[in-house]
């Protein structure tokens, strides 16, 4: 997990940053490699490929949220 809360002021606003227009083809590349890993897991049947393949999500999925945390932590600051 990315502790948004506990980044520098310039790390949470490169994460909000890909929020801005421009990035929109960046943020569906996460979020179709994300739903590619969770594809791949379905069909996953050695110990070691499941393992990578839930690291490899949950890594995708926590740059993903961090990103949309990012909008609430700027607002606070």
């Amino acid at each position: 997990m990315i502790y948004v809360n506990k980044l520098e002021t310039q790390a949470v606003r490169a994460l909000n940053g890909l929020r801005e227009p421009g990035n929109e083809a960046l943020l569906a590349l996460l979020k179709n490699e994300l739903e590619g890993a969770k594809q791949k897991l379905v069909y996953a049947n050695e110990t070691g490929i499941l393992h990578r393949l839930q690291g490899r999500a949950e890594a995708f999925e926590d740059l993903l949220k961090a990103v949309d945390e990012s909008q609430k932590v700027i607002k606070e600051r």
